[in-house]
């Protein structure tokens, strides 16, 4: 569960990926655990209000992808008019904290990660309708969201580190720019469809 929920192709894993890059293993490593420590936050709600939020999010999906679309929009907007320098690895606590809580705001902001979460766990066998969520059950799925999230990160971050080693500095921000082009292009997408579909 935990290294399915954390693979990094969502919008706050290709930000991790990107200060990985940026500004070393260790800013986008502790970034993605605040990304993960949200993860097994949602995990909790979905196990103890599974069909509540299920309905929550279906409900207000169309605006929840809306907002989602637009964050998505100026974060990928702001960071293709900035100019990119990657920068010494530099470690310290202060620094360390604030990526933290980056990664876990970026994470709170995708609520529908609920939905994902419940779905997860349903084809996982999970929860299903015959499933009784007992303390022990909880305990190994929340276990199992972080430790896998955090195992999965750890790989990613060291793989992308000798990246970082491997390319050099200009193709590397080229990515980052295509990469930050892709999401805006995407985000565009999602405004533009829900929007039609609020309407109609």
């Amino acid at each position: 569960m935990g290294f399915i929920l954390s693979l990094p192709f969502g919008p706050v894993g290709i930000y991790c990926m990107e200060l990985t890059i940026v500004e070393g293993r260790w800013k986008g490593y502790i970034t993605a655990l605040g990304m993960v420590t949200i993860d097994v936050v949602y995990s909790a709600v979905a196990l103890l209000f599974l069909s509540g939020v299920k309905d929550y999010v279906v409900k207000y999906e169309n605006y929840l992808s809306l907002f989602i679309g637009i964050f998505l929009m100026i974060i990928s907007l702001k960071k293709l008019l900035t100019k990119i320098e990657l920068k010494e690895i530099n470690v310290d606590f202060k620094s360390m904290l604030q990526n933290y809580l980056t990664g876990v705001g970026f994470a709170i902001v995708n609520i529908s990660t609920i939905l994902i979460i419940a779905t997860v766990f349903t084809l996982l066998k999970v929860l299903d309708d015959t499933t009784t969520v007992t303390t022990m059950i909880s305990i190994e799925a929340l276990l199992g969201v972080g430790l896998g999230g955090a195992g999965l990160w750890f790989f990613t971050t060291h793989l992308i580190s000798h990246c970082r080693k491997l390319f050099g500095k200009e193709k590397l921000i080229k990515i980052i720019k295509l990469t930050n082009a892709v999401i805006f292009i995407l985000a565009s997408f999602i405004i533009i469809y829900t929007i039609r579909k609020i309407i109609n």
